[in-house]
């Protein structure tokens, strides 16, 4: 609202209202004139009285240039921060309690002599281990003395007054809040300047058959922005008020004492190790138990009815499908294996032991065999026997083969057969 006396404006200044008085006997400054008005210094202020009720925002103005930025104020020095209190002496800490004596060790025992080694035989009775010595009793704790008493601690030094920052201009003296005055219409804006013409944009090149591009036309200048005006002057700064004086922080209570712990009771005498008893002699050893053996057969070449079974091998001869025994044993039993021999219902493959006891001039059949009785397909295989027959002895240096032979169908095993013979030694 503006009044019949002129109005303050943003920056506080007093301004006249336009065509009612006179620049030149009203200005301070009168550079400082436009619009047919003045940006008025205030004179003195008066004490400050209390607040008074909030004017009504009047209505707002067309806003003018911005001025120029006036001059900061320089900022007052700081005042000399006051020194801070001596801190009070720390209470003395109690003594600690003294530690009471750690009982005597007792006495270890004697260790019992070592036994005289005998003749090696059974093993002598270990000795009784000796009685542990009782354990002493443990002194009791002493009492825990209380905590020696903490100093007082010092009261903190007041805080020295900030010093008092710089005047700007004469500052009354702090009083009750003046009334408030209206809020001033907002000046005219000042006129934006013209934007520069832009350039004209040069020409696109003819375009032509493929092969080199043209030249791009040159883009136009851009137009000239027009100035910003200046900023206007800053307000002071008040001064800040002192700060009050920290209190003094209240004594810590003593801590008691350490109270004196109690003696170590004496630790009891160990008993005394019982002597070892005489090794006995080591007995005889005994005599080695029985123990078994295989010998493996087989061949991947078809095998006729009654020909013999080697290692990898098979042929109608005897010789030359033997293998040597190592030591005497004795002939256990001897498992087939016929694979996938197709086999009708009745018909028979079996595997007999035949040896020889010198060097394959003769032979004889030991009489152990194991037979596959048919049927047996893909569909329902039947390929293998076990044989049942007593056992046989035989010495270092026999030769043995395995015979195959057919019932049924004769013709030859097309995949051949394998077989195990089973020994013990002895």
């Amino acid at each position: 609202m503006i009044n019949k006396n002129g109005y303050y404006n943003e920056h506080g200044q007093y301004v006249n209202p336009p065509n009612k008085f006179n620049c030149e006997s009203r200005c301070r400054d009168d550079r400082i004139c436009c619009c047919c008005c003045c940006r008025c210094g205030p004179g003195l202020p008066g004490p400050i009285g209390p607040t008074g009720a909030t004017g009504a925002i009047g209505a707002t103005g067309v806003t003018g240039p911005i001025g120029p930025t006036g001059v900061t104020g320089a900022i007052g020095a700081t005042g000399v921060t006051g020194p801070i209190g001596p801190t009070g002496a720390t209470g003395a800490i109690g003594a600690t309690g003294v530690t009471g004596p750690i009982g005597p060790t007792g006495v270890t025992g004697a260790i019992g002599a070592t036994g005289v080694t005998g003749p090696i035989g059974p093993t002598g009775a270990t000795g009784a281990i000796g009685a542990t010595g009782v354990t002493g009793p443990i002194g009791p704790t002493g009492a825990t003395g209380a905590i020696g008493a903490t100093g007082v601690t010092g009261p903190i030094g007041p805080t020295g007054a900030t010093g008092a920052i710089g005047a700007t201009g004469v500052t009354g003296p702090i009083g009750p809040t003046g009334v408030t005055g209206a809020i001033g219409a907002t000046g005219v804006t000042g006129p934006i300047g013209p934007t520069g013409a832009t350039g004209a944009i040069g020409a696109t090149g003819v375009t032509g058959p493929i092969g080199p591009t043209g030249v791009t036309g040159a883009i136009g200048a851009t137009g000239v922005t027009g100035p910003i005006g200046p900023t206007g002057a800053t307000g002071a700064i008040g001064a800040t008020g002192v700060t009050g004086p920290i209190g003094p922080t209240g004594a810590t209570g003593a801590i008691g004492a350490t109270g004196v712990t109690g003696p170590i009771g004496p630790t009891g005498v160990t008993g005394a190790i019982g002597a070892t008893g005489v090794t006995g002699p080591i007995g005889p050893t005994g005599a080695t138990g029985p123990g078994g053996s295989t010998i493996y057969l087989g061949t991947d070449q078809s095998l006729g009815n009654n020909d013999f079974l080697g290692l990898g091998t098979s042929s109608p001869s005897f010789i030359r499908n033997t293998l040597v025994v190592p030591q005497n044993a004795t002939l256990i039993g001897i498992v087939l294996s016929v694979r996938t021999e197709p086999l009708a219902v009745g018909d028979t493959v079996s595997a007999r032991i035949i040896r020889s006891t010198d060097c394959g001039n003769t032979t004889v059949d030991t009489g152990i065999i194991a037979t596959v009785t048919g049927p047996s397909s893909a569909a329902a295989p039947n390929c293998c026997a076990v044989s049942v027959s007593p056992p046989v002895a035989v010495n270092r240096c026999d030769l043995l083969a395995v015979q195959i032979t057919r019932t049924g169908n004769l013709s030859a095993l097309a995949n051949g057969a394998a077989a195990t013979i089973i020994f013990s030694i002895p």
